[in-house]
């Protein structure tokens, strides 16, 4: 008995220090209104509660600066890549040992009366004999890989969106200027008409219509104002701040335009390695590749062996023993896994196929209506909006020494603005193509100013430095093709 209760108490140690290994849970329960109050400070002072950024000018490299730190969209992508990354850290364990413990009752007329019950117990160990805990961990990694390249991804997109929009804003802000000058003009025009009519060279008609065509300057203004407001909003909300820090923009905020297009073919050699949908199916075929080789892995069986004891029911004597085994792979040799393991392969080598037809012909289509935009901001930039100013020029020296009435001095600053309109809403669809090309390529192609590490990702998404010998940190698959280069 004795030595039962020792053994007994070996298992029961053997347990609690199992056991004692367990990770506890820990609530960590969700205040709303803590949030709230976190949140919002946050956005009122992005840089900090020391540094009043609302007065000071709102550059490109501190908006990107604010997308990597606040954007809701990047805090997203990282978290469900630090999900990835913590699975990965941990390598794939040995299976545990499997304890087996219980009673023997004996019964019957021949049956000795020494022990009638008597403890029997067993531990069994189980040897992988293939690499499958190894092709495991390496899965893990490849799927941590493209967490990581996914968000990588998601930040050259978003900065993308940024420059868009930052040259959004930029360019409302200059419709707000054109509109306070031509409502500044129509009130020259109005006086101006006020005069003559004071001299009896024009009529009181004439004069009304000066007053209207000022009051629609004035709504117009009003609107431009409005269109302001909505992109401030918009940029807030990709950088996650508040839209009071997006009002000061530095005086001159945007570049000048590249004086001549990039070279198609140029274009389409940096896209293959900066494209972000081919960097993410880049990575999701290496994790195919990966989950192929475990698949693979899985055929060799495991070994098996445990010792074990027992105590003879009516006799005084301990029985131990060793079990060996092994699964033979007579039948089941894992043929749908690696079957399906090597169908996804080839899904997703389909897709990074199709997906490179549908960007070439999107980067063909973008930089097409690039050369039409930039032609047609030329056109209007150069020789129309040159003319219709001359007009006005010449419609008001008529007016003024009676050559001519007052309605086709009305009609040549309707033309002048209008054109003026025009000019800028030129400007914003030249930007917004090339940012188009940049989007079918991948990456900025001309440089704002002070820009330089603006585009640089979150520190968190560098390449992890796992623990073993086989591991070697993967590269930026958004940036192997520019090194090559």
């Amino acid at each position: 008995m004795a030595a039962t209760r020792r053994k007994c108490a070996m298992i029961v140690a053997l347990l609690a220090c199992a056991l004692a290994g367990c990770e506890r849970y820990r609530p960590a329960p969700l205040d709303p209104l803590a949030t709230v109050a976190r949140i919002e400070a946050q956005r009122v002072a992005p840089g900090g509660p020391q540094e009043d950024l609302r007065a000071q000018a709102l550059t490109l490299n501190r908006a990107a600066d604010w997308l990597r730190r606040h954007g809701p969209e990047v805090q997203e992508t990282l978290a469900e890549y630090r999900t990835a990354h913590a699975v990965a850290r941990i390598d794939t364990p040995l299976p545990n040992p499997a304890l087996e413990i219980g009673p023997q009752f004996g019964f019957g007329p021949d049956l000795a009366p020494v022990n009638r019950v008597t403890p029997f117990g067993s531990i069994e160990f189980t040897i992988p004999l293939g690499k499958r805990l190894r092709r495991q961990t390496e899965l893990n990694r490849a799927y941590a890989e493209v967490a990581r390249v996914h968000a990588l991804a998601r930040f050259r997109e978003l900065y993308l969106h940024l420059r868009a929009d930052y040259a959004g804003l930029a360019i409302a802000a200059q419709r707000v200027q054109a509109r306070e000058a031509i409502g500044a003009s129509a009130k020259q025009s109005l006086d101006a008409g006020r005069r003559l009519v004071e001299a009896g060279q024009a009529a009181a008609l004439d004069v009304a219509m000066f007053e209207l065509e000022y009051q629609r300057s004035q709504a117009e203004l009003l609107a431009a104002r409005r269109e302001t407001a909505d992109a401030e909003s918009a940029l807030a909300g990709l950088l996650g701040v508040h839209a009071l820090n997006t009002r000061a923009l530095p005086e001159n905020p945007l570049p000048a335009l590249p004086p001549e297009l990039p070279e198609l073919e140029t274009l389409k050699g940096a896209l293959v390695a900066e494209h972000t949908g081919l960097a993410r199916l880049r990575a999701r075929y290496e994790a195919a590749e990966h989950a192929l080789r475990l698949e693979i892995s899985k055929q060799v069986p495991d070994f098996t062996f445990g010792p074990g004891w027992e105590n003879e029911v009516g006799e005084r004597k301990t029985v131990l023993g060793l079990t060996l085994g092994i699964e033979l792979p007579l039948f089941d040799r894992n043929h749908r896994g690696i079957a399906e393991a090597k169908h996804r392969r080839e899904e997703v080598r389909t897709q990074y196929e199709s997906e490179l037809k549908r960007a070439l012909a999107g980067l063909e289509h973008a930089h097409g209506a690039l050369g039409i935009a930039r032609e047609n901001r030329v056109l209007l930039n150069e020789k129309i909006l040159p003319k219709a100013e001359g007009n006005v020029t010449l419609a008001r020296r008529s007016v003024e020494a009676g050559a001519t009435d007052a309605f086709h001095l009305l009609d040549a600053e309707r033309s002048a603005r209008s054109v003026k309109i025009e000019a800028l809403e030129a400007e914003l669809a030249e930007r917004k193509a090339w940012n188009k090309l940049e989007h079918a390529v991948g990456r900025p192609l001309f440089a704002y100013p002070a820009e330089e590490g603006a585009a640089e990702p979150p520190e968190a998404l560098r390449p992890p430095a796992f623990n073993g010998p086989d591991h070697q940190p993967a590269e930026d698959s958004l940036n192997e093709g520019r090194k090559a280069r």
